[in-house]
């Protein structure tokens, strides 16, 4: 008989490792708490990795439907919040990858259009300066894998070792993809800059 949650206690007092366990074992109220604790940093992660709120819907759905999937094969006794940030930074990437396949037509010179568009929502109005723009820009057109590493390095302000637990790579490694995530979006904020400099006339003396 799966185990079911004390009946004293709140749902709302139990550690996510005791929730975790009891959802993987069916009980489904457990999961709905869980989500309800993660759903923000969750759905904030999706954003930042999709770059619009309506693929960020979706993909934060998506992230959960995984991990609920995924719960039997969580160990209870290791931490609840790496395990679905890996969980987490895994759909991102091939949601990222897949989304690059099937939307090659961003490459023909729709993507200002589309960035216009994103930058009609909420969250998107609060980044409202420029270069905060060009910087975010700059982030989405990072490869997947390095895109969902500056969004939890940086974004989410995760430790290396944390980011290499979410990852699922070496620390090393972890650090590795987010110093040369960071000098693209370096190099790619110079070229912006010197573009936009050009565009209002300006030239270097």
């Amino acid at each position: 008989m799966p185990p079911v949650p004390d009946r004293s206690i709140a749902l709302s007092n139990l550690p996510d490792e005791e929730l975790a366990r009891y959802a993987a074992a069916g009980q489904l109220n457990c999961f709905e708490e869980l989500l309800t604790r993660y759903r923000d940093r969750v759905y904030r992660i999706c954003y930042r990795c999709a770059g619009n709120t309506e693929d960020a819907e979706d993909w934060a759905q998506e992230c959960f439907l995984r991990a609920y999937r995924q719960l039997s094969r969580y160990d209870a006794s290791l931490p609840f919040t790496p395990w679905l940030l890996r969980v987490v930074s895994n759909t991102c990437v091939n949601l990222i990858k897949t989304r690059k396949r099937r939307q090659q037509w961003m490459e023909l010179g729709l993507r200002d259009e589309v960035i216009a568009m994103a930058a009609l929502d909420p969250l998107a109005r609060a980044l409202a300066s420029e270069e905060e723009r060009r910087a975010l820009r700059a982030v989405e057109e990072l490869p997947p894998e390095m895109r969902v590493a500056v969004v939890l390095r940086v974004l989410e302000d995760l430790t290396f070792r944390e980011l290499s637990e979410a990852l699922g790579v070496p620390l090393q490694t972890a650090a590795t993809r987010v110093r040369r995530a960071l000098a693209r979006v370096r190099e790619s904020l110079r070229h912006a800059g010197r573009d936009a400099g050009e565009s209002r006339g300006e030239v270097d003396e």
